[in-house]
């Protein structure tokens, strides 16, 4: 494994420690994100991986350690406030307005991100986009390809169509770090192929720094170029991803004889 992490720029969670009564969920876990890198948390079931991920978005206070974006310090930051500073995140459930169009439901987290008091008066019936909050979604459908889609309800959307939306509605809050969680969950290995290279040519083009917590392994092995493994609460390796889908220890720890291509 690495040492303490090397720069102060981007994602640093370090010497984490959460404790369920006498279960351990993570014990001293440090991992780093540097800007424009795109990193793996992978793990078997019941590894920590939910534990540190809650922990990065403030939705958990740890009980040690620390979590820095940016060389600042979140510490008791709440969650929205988070992510004003540039921290966007996806569910494992999808989590989509039911009754909104795609184009509304990207307005929402737009006028969200922008917290002028707009939203509420959407909520009324009495809120209208601005040409800017118009002009930002539409680049953000561009991006994903769902142009066609715009004036589609939600709950017309095919699985994986729903989880572009839901990728979308991060991104058009202008991330630095974008933290996926199991954003393959529920497709098929021709979806997933196709969100992975859609993921992979947006985050090229926007630069901002991604955060994969997945049990898909070929989507890891395919998207990330490190990867962080976590067993028992423990980090027990890190490196480069190719390395990490050798590793003894992370084959006897998940992998078995899981054959990973890159």
């Amino acid at each position: 494994m690495s040492d303490a992490p090397r720069s102060e720029g981007g994602l640093v969670a370090r010497d984490l420690t959460v404790r369920y009564g006498g279960v351990v969920a993570n014990e001293g876990v440090t991992i780093e994100v540097r800007p424009g890198q795109v990193v793996g948390l992978i793990g078997p079931n019941g590894a920590g991986k939910t534990t540190l991920f809650n922990c990065i978005l403030g939705s958990l206070r740890p009980d040690a350690g620390s979590v820095s974006l940016n060389g600042v310090d979140l510490g008791s930051m709440s969650v929205h406030r988070r992510a004003r500073m540039g921290m966007g995140r996806t569910f494992q459930r999808i989590e989509l307005f039911s009754d909104t169009t795609v184009a509304e439901h990207l307005l929402i987290a737009e006028r969200v991100r922008r917290g002028n008091g707009a939203l509420w008066k959407d909520l009324l019936g009495r809120g209208r986009p601005t040409s800017d909050e118009i002009r930002r979604c539409g680049e953000v459908l561009d991006l994903l390809g769902l142009t066609d889609l715009a004036e589609e309800p939600i709950e017309s959307l095919s699985l994986g169509q729903g989880r572009l939306v839901e990728v979308g509605r991060a991104l058009v809050t202008g991330p630095r770090l974008l933290l996926l969680d199991e954003p393959s969950s529920g497709l098929d290995r021709t979806e997933t192929d196709a969100l992975a290279s859609t993921l992979a040519e947006i985050q090229r083009e926007k630069e901002f720094a991604v955060l994969l917590v997945e049990h898909d392994v070929e989507l890891v092995a395919a998207f990330t170029e490190r990867t962080y493994v976590l067993d028992f609460g423990h980090l027990i390796a890190d490196g480069p991803t190719g390395q990490m889908m050798a590793d003894a220890r992370v084959r006897s720890a998940y992998l078995g004889d899981l054959e990973v291509g890159r």
